[in-house]
């Protein structure tokens, strides 16, 4: 049985209608927008969100299949889980659990955050029963270096997700990494600017899982 949204979300969702209109965007697109303004408070955000073209329709087909979401942060994992557990129950892993301790690396050349998505996304590559069709689903909201370690693995030849949520947020790298990210020929949903951050990657997952439940 599908689980009912809280009364005051759906409150808050119809005064965001009232005030953001006609946006053109579709159904999925639109509840994607509506959740980040609703976990920000920021209507200037409306004008931030990128789609590519079969974004949605990509993600929740792999969704539907299976697909295990990859977060760059524990933040993003937590913000998920309950929506996960909701709907598909699908399952939800950090890149962190395979990186390296901060003492053992140079900060100065790489990150924990980068060879933790290079070691995830290696180890997903060696598992046969991954295909085009459920492709995990790979959530930014913190790590621009996470971000272009993923692309530069793709560009490599290594498998494609079945979608990119590219929100890091921040200054040094942020821009270089979406800008990158929009310019691939990766499936993506993308808040372009310093702003993004793991509430606003989680409440864009959050209403793929819904409407994927749908």
């Amino acid at each position: 049985m599908k689980t009912p949204e809280h009364p005051i979300f759906l409150e808050s969702v119809k005064y965001i209608r009232s005030k953001i209109g006609i946006t053109g965007l579709d159904q999925v697109q639109q509840s994607i927008l509506e959740r980040i303004i609703h976990s920000s408070g920021d209507f200037g955000l409306e004008s931030s969100v990128k789609f590519s073209p079969t974004a949605c329709r990509d993600a929740i087909k792999a969704l539907k299949n299976g697909a295990t979401i990859f977060t760059d942060t524990y933040m993003a994992q937590a913000a998920i889980s309950p929506m996960a557990k909701r709907t598909l129950n699908s399952n939800i892993e950090c890149i962190l659990g395979m990186a390296p301790a901060s003492m053992s690396i140079d900060t100065t050349v790489t990150t924990r955050s980068a060879i933790g998505m290079k070691n995830k996304w290696l180890n997903f590559e060696d598992k046969d029963t991954i295909n085009k069709s459920n492709a995990p689903l790979v959530v930014i909201g913190s790590s621009p270096t996470a971000l272009i370690s993923l692309l530069d693995l793709v560009e490599a030849g290594y498998k494609t997700p079945s979608l990119i949520i590219g929100m890091p947020v921040g200054f040094i790298g942020v821009n270089e990494s979406k800008t990158r990210l929009l310019n691939s020929d990766c499936s993506y949903i993308v808040l372009e600017g310093s702003k993004g951050g793991a509430s606003l990657a989680a409440a864009a997952t959050n209403a793929l899982l819904r409407a994927a439940e749908n």
